[in-house]
């Protein structure tokens, strides 16, 4: 069987994850976000705001004996307050690194200390951004905390050795995606943020991938993660 932890189920790219993750043969797929959309006898949903690293700490992975594969997959994210830095508010910029950068690093560190010894193929995706590789105005928090866990992702591939057969991390850029984030940003202010047109021609022009198909693309790396050499990968490429 095969273990799916899954962050930000709720809609988007984290939704599209776990009902493609539904679909494989065996499987069980964990839940983490606020709400929940999915009814299925294999999803498994707990209720939790991701941004209280409290409640994150807390969190345990169940430890399945039987599984010869245990994915990890952190999409949960917030783009925070579009603005200038010298107009964010303190709350945003916590609540940001909170949910990009520390829950995702604490749920990693969780998933490796639960299945130390073990013999299981393990597999953490951490979702990141093109943001994280390009600056971005008026997306400080966002752009810092996406590029935070591309190196982090870096660091634990390093430390666990690039040639390791059990265990592959990646940090995957999706590209711009048709989701909640990109209606909030198209809801900004121009004199906030001085690419949103750019962002609208985006949806207008029908340039926004679907989250569905950047799923797919996701679980092509998952099951033949040998095949990617780089923890930076960006699904426009795969």
């Amino acid at each position: 069987m095969i273990a799916f932890y899954i962050t930000g189920t709720s809609s988007g790219i984290g939704k599209a994850l776990a009902e493609q993750a539904l679909k494989a043969e065996g499987s069980i797929v964990y839940g983490f976000s606020r709400t929940n959309r999915i009814q299925h006898e294999n999803f498994i949903h707990t209720s939790i705001d991701l941004s209280n690293t409290e409640k994150v700490k807390e969190l345990k992975f169940a430890k399945h004996d039987d599984a010869y594969k245990i994915v990890l997959i952190n999409d949960a994210g917030t783009l925070g307050e579009v603005k200038p830095v010298k107009r964010l508010s303190n709350d945003s910029i916590i609540d940001v690194f909170n949910l990009n950068t520390i829950c995702p690093v604490i749920l990693s560190s969780k998933i490796l200390q639960t299945y130390e010894g073990t013999e299981v193929s393990i597999v953490i995706i951490n979702i990141s951004s093109g943001a994280a590789r390009h600056p971005i105005e008026s997306w400080a928090p966002y752009c810092a905390s996406k590029a935070a866990i591309d190196m982090f992702s870096q660091v634990v591939q390093a430390e666990i050795g690039y040639d390791a057969k059990n265990l592959k991390i990646f940090s995957i850029a999706p590209g711009i995606v048709d989701t909640q984030m990109q209606d909030k940003i198209r809801e900004t202010k121009p004199e906030d943020f001085p690419n949103l047109s750019k962002f609208v021609d985006y949806k207008n022009k029908g340039q926004l991938l679907s989250a569905e198909l950047v799923a797919q693309k996701i679980f092509e790396v998952i099951e033949k993660p040998e095949r990617h050499q780089n923890v930076l990968l960006d699904v426009r490429n795969l």
